[in-house]
This record gives structure tokens, sequence and C-alpha cells, in this order.
């Protein structure tokens, strides 16, 4: 036991003092926000702005709509950690994010942490000499990662070199074929893909979309009066999808809110410091705990809201969980009649040998325990 302790310290350690390393799904500086570059707004009201994008991110659309959100409009500062003023004239923001859960767990709202789905974008552009893949130096690129950053969305860009020509021409964009973007995009293990076209001139440009993420399809034009708003259209657009999908709603109860996660294949503190990165960006109100280390084996108990396929499809996003079986060993104990004292105190000898050699199909079968999850990471 002492020896288990010291391991665990010994791993939890190293993970605060280790450097952040993220996955592409997680989202870093989730929780800083920077608006109000306009002259024409005053320091509250850019403070305003920063807020209601945080609780975009966080509950998607509907957080404008939400009445329950009405009183926390009224005071936005008390769940900022931080606010400083930016080159631009505006102002940034950091987040409490734990105040943020809190309140929109009173809400009931759906809500989804930094934990998002890989997008990969496929782009072409129509210019003077024709379309063509939209190149790294075009101004399209700092304008839709700006906006991806502003409405958290993990979005991607593939390398463009020759093996990404040879998959994807001009027309597979054009034409939105979604099988080939989808194998594609297996090379950069990306969840979602976003099929993009541009068209117009800068000051009205028009976007032409298609979008595939899990069994979901969609597609839609954007036309807006500049290249920034476009993009900001469409990524909310994405972020609302994406959010249709993962965002979990808070329980009001205790039940069904305490899942065991037990990991096999964590061989480095890298790798154990990686696990509990990817479980704290689930937006759980409570850290994960350290149940066990066992050689390469780690279990953890988990405080999470949701069912067991969202849980499921969230941790899916790290490409290096992969969900496994119950193993027989770990089968839950199951009460089963005591058929040979049953014999015993009837005094029957048939049913005393059959008590001692029982038929198997005439057993219940053996269940895993209720929300225990077995993966291996990889």
């Amino acid at each position: 036991m002492y020896q288990l302790c010291r391991k665990i310290n010994l791993l939890l350690l190293a993970v605060v003092l280790m450097p952040t390393a993220l996955q592409a799904a997680v989202l870093e500086d989730f929780y800083r926000v920077d608006a109000g570059a306009g002259a024409e707004q005053t320091r509250d009201q850019a403070l305003t702005e920063a807020f209601e994008l945080m609780l975009v991110r966080q509950v998607g659309s509907a957080a404008a709509e939400s009445q329950a959100l009405a009183a926390a409009r009224q005071d936005p500062k008390a769940y900022m950690r931080r606010i400083a003023g930016t080159e631009s004239g505006g102002v940034s923001v950091e987040f409490e994010s734990t105040a943020l859960r809190d309140l929109l767990a009173s809400t009931g709202l759906p809500m989804l942490g930094p934990n998002r789905p890989t997008v990969m974008l496929w782009a072409v552009e129509s210019r003077v000499l024709g379309t063509d893949h939209l190149s790294q130096g075009s101004e399209w690129i700092t304008v839709l990662n700006d906006a991806a950053r502003r409405r958290a969305v993990a979005l991607s860009l593939p390398l463009a070199d020759l093996e990404d020509r040879s998959l994807v021409a001009v027309d597979t964009v054009l034409q939105a074929n979604g099988d080939i973007l989808k194998q594609a995009s297996k090379r950069y293990d990306a969840s979602a893909v976003l099929a993009l076209t541009i068209e117009g001139e800068a000051d009205a440009p028009v976007l032409s979309w298609h979008w595939w993420l899990n069994d979901q399809a969609d597609s839609g034009q954007i036309a807006a009066q500049s290249a920034a708003a476009a993009a900001d259209e469409l990524m909310l657009t994405v972020a609302d999808r994406v959010f249709e999908q993962y965002a979990v709603a808070p329980s009001d109860t205790a039940e069904g809110s305490d899942w065991e996660v037990v990991v096999d294949g964590i061989n480095s503190v890298d790798e154990f410091a990686g696990l509990q990165r990817t479980l704290q960006q689930l937006g759980s109100k409570n850290a994960p705990q350290v149940l066990s280390v066992q050689g390469d084996q780690v279990r953890l108990a988990l405080d999470f809201p949701g069912t067991e396929a969202q849980l499921e499809r969230l941790l899916a996003l790290d490409q290096r969980m992969r969900r496994m079986s119950a193993p027989k060993a770990e089968l839950a104990d199951v009460v089963q009649p005591d058929i040979t004292e049953t014999a015993e105190e009837s005094g029957d000898a048939d049913l005393h040998a059959t008590a001692e050699e029982p038929e198997t199909e005439s057993l219940p079968e053996l269940l895993p325990p209720q929300n225990r999850m077995y993966f291996r990471w990889r």
C-alpha cells in the first residue's frame, strides 16, 4: 500500500511540474476572450461582449436567448479572473472556469468544455486566374483561424503537400465529395470535415460550405459584408453543429454521475499526465480521483453528469483512448441462489447432484459493474 501511494504521489507531482502539451482537440486559452477592439465601445460594453462570447462558447447560441442567465449578465465581472488591455484598444479577459461551471450547472443548460472534435478544413478560393486551393499565405487563413479561436472551434488545415493534392483536387472540394474528403482527413485524425468554397470580392464574400461529423452531414451558404463577418458566422455555425452532438446537460441529481474509468497501457509519466488532462477537460465540477495504479493500469473516479454514450464520445476526441470490453476477471459479482444449500435442506439427492454441476445456460449472464468503462491507451 505504501508503494502504491508513493507511486501515485510521484505521478501527480510530475503532472504538476511538467509543461503542458495539450492535444489538438483540447482548446488552449478556452477561458480567455479578446473583445471590444472598436473605438466606439466603452470598457463596460467590451466586458459584456467578452462575457457573451464566453457563454456562447460553453452553451451554444442558446445563451443569447436564455433568461436563466439574465442575473449573471448584470455582474459579468464576478466570473472574470483577470482583465487586461490589448494593443488594438480592446480587452483581454480570462474567466474563472469553476465559477462559470457553477453558473451554468444552476441553469440546467447543456454545456461543452474545451474538449472539441478537430475540424479539418479543405478550402478553395476563386481568383482572377481561376479556382485553387487556399494557400498558406492567403489572408483568409488568418481570418478563419481568428474566427475559429473566437468561437472555440478546433480548426485544422491540411499540409497541402503532394499527398494531400493527390487525394483532394479542387473539384473534390467544389463538388463536396464527402467520401474522398473524409478519407483524406484520416491522415490527420480529424473527427469532423469542413469543405469550403470562397467566392466574391473582399467586401462581399460568399462562402459555400459542407459539413460532416459522425453521422451528421449539413451544408449552407453565407453572404456577408466582410471576410471577418463571413468567417465568424461560419465558425459559429460549426460550433453549434459540434455543440448539438457533444454538449452535456448537468445532472440535477447524483444518480448516474459517478463513473469509474479503467485505462490500460499507461507506461510513463507523460502518458499519465495526458490521461489526467483529458479527463480534467470534460467539464466536470470535481477533478478526477486516482483510485489505484497497478502496473500499466490506472483506475480513476470521475464525476460526469451525462450518459455513457456521451462520455464515450467525448473521450473518443482523444485519439489515444480506445474503448475496450470488460475483462472476464472483473465481471460484477451477481448474487446467485445457493443451490447446494437448498439441495441439502431438501434432502433431494438428484437436486444436490444438479447443484454440483450446474448447466451454464441456466445461470444469469454476468454483467460489468454499472458506470465502469474500460479503455486502452494507444
